[in-house]
């Protein structure tokens, strides 16, 4: 776990090692997942290995937002716990997301593995043990990948 210390240029953030056991390269701003629990991967369960965020019954087992470029097998670095300069949005036609609401900056999983697209309801975030990405800037979605900044919460 890499805590980064306190200074006045830079908003804290709290970024964990991971292993990308996903099959392809988890790519920056793209949400991964400890593997584990059910489905195929429960093998490879070791308290590391991610893969991209699938579904939002995924969401309570976030491990955070890739802050690099994570290549299959190999490990590196997610964003546990604050901002994220890159969240990856997914293709929407004609959509703004961001901060016109509190509840309207939760977001939900997209279609495209490991992006996020439009808002999480409130009560779907209890049955995610309160781990959430959240959208802090204002970003139109006219198809195509876009990025958002954000705070992350996966610890």
């Amino acid at each position: 776990m890499l805590i980064q210390r306190v200074n006045r240029t830079d908003a804290e953030k709290i970024e964990t090692i991971v292993v990308n056991a996903s099959g392809a390269t988890i790519t920056t701003g793209r949400a991964a997942m400890y593997v584990g629990g059910t489905g195929a991967m429960v093998a490879s369960t070791d308290g590391a290995n991610v893969a991209l965020l699938a579904t939002d019954a995924d969401m309570c087992m976030l491990a955070g937002v890739a802050s690099m470029d994570i290549p299959n097998t190999s490990p590196g670095r997610c964003i546990a716990w604050g901002w994220a300069n890159s969240i990856e949005l997914s293709a929407e036609a004609n959509k703004t997301i961001g901060v016109t609401a509190l509840v309207q900056t939760f977001l939900k999983v997209g279609d495209v593995g490991g992006t996020f697209t439009s808002t999480q309801t409130e009560e779907a975030m209890s049955t995610f043990m309160y781990k959430y990405v959240q959208c802090m800037n204002t970003t139109k979605i006219s198809g195509g990948l876009v990025y958002a900044k954000g705070f992350v919460r996966a610890l």
